[in-house]
């Protein structure tokens, strides 16, 4: 299921040096139009804009699990914030890097974050929009998928209504990782959350509720705070999806490792 909030650590001035960043491109994106891509005239040139992209794998034995917010530039070039579960380890941090068109729909990306580099190929759905991405990387077995990111400022109130979702993840038991599944459904409102959540731990099934709250930057990136009916406390970070169709987290408790995809269940236009 989910988990002390982890506060964003970059200083004051980078936060808002992100933030007009994020507002100064609106603008450009607003007036992109897809066209044709040089490295393969039958698909679409890739798509500037905003994404958000979760991605989950294992590196050596340990469980990798990973949130990107991240900006595709007209000239090619991209930046980000990610967010990270190595094993027991959280980080946070930006990034920069550069995307390149190949064959068959395809992108190359490059990421420079802490001194390494990371690359991947991404699939483009019909409008040049990354949809899954492979890490490349020998080592590495990462996969991910993504989401665009419209251009507005993100609320807590994006989230008002019924989230449902089904997840995955690794719980550090006996001194090695085991697999557990959960599936949970949860009534926001005003960035306030009761849910219910059913959880398999292999032979153990707990059922809990929970409760809960958001805090939500302007940029989407949010933090989450539950606890639930058994007394456990649960802390992630998250991205809010600007669409409002849900929201991605990814749990920074350093015994459970899971990064999931949250559905809100009524479309805007309903609410």
């Amino acid at each position: 299921m989910h988990s002390r909030p982890v506060h964003d650590q970059r200083p004051k001035h980078r936060r808002q040096l992100a933030l007009a960043l994020f507002f100064s491109v609106w603008p450009a994106f607003a007036a992109l139009q897809v066209s044709a891509n040089p490295a393969d005239p039958a698909c679409p040139a890739p798509q500037p804009g905003r994404y958000g992209v979760m991605g989950e794998g294992e590196l050596r034995g340990e469980p990798i699990a990973r949130l990107l917010l991240e900006t595709w530039n007209p000239d090619g070039t991209l930046q980000g914030v990610r967010l990270e579960r190595r094993g027991r380890t959280y980080r946070e941090s930006t990034y920069t890097g550069r995307l390149r068109p190949i064959s068959n729909c395809r992108v190359a990306i490059e990421r420079s974050y802490l001194n390494t580099m990371s690359t991947s190929q991404a699939v483009l759905d019909l409008q040049g929009r990354p949809r899954f991405s492979l890490g490349i990387l020998p080592d590495v077995l990462m996969v991910s998928r993504w989401f665009a990111q419209p251009a507005q400022a993100c609320a807590a109130t994006l989230l008002d209504g019924v989230v449902v979702s089904q997840q995955q993840g690794r719980d550090w038991r006996g001194s090695q990782w085991q697999p557990n599944a959960v599936v949970q459904r949860e009534q926001w409102r005003g960035g306030q959350v009761k849910g219910l959540a059913i959880s398999s731990y292999g032979p153990t099934v707990e059922e809990a509720t929970y409760t809960g709250s958001i805090t939500v930057q302007p940029d989407c990136l949010a933090t989450i705070q539950q606890r639930d009916s058994l007394g456990k406390s649960y802390n992630y970070r998250a991205i809010v999806l600007a669409d409002g169709s849900g929201y991605l987290y990814l749990q920074t408790d350093p015994d459970d490792v899971t990064v999931a995809y949250l559905q809100l269940l009524s479309p805007p236009a309903q609410r």
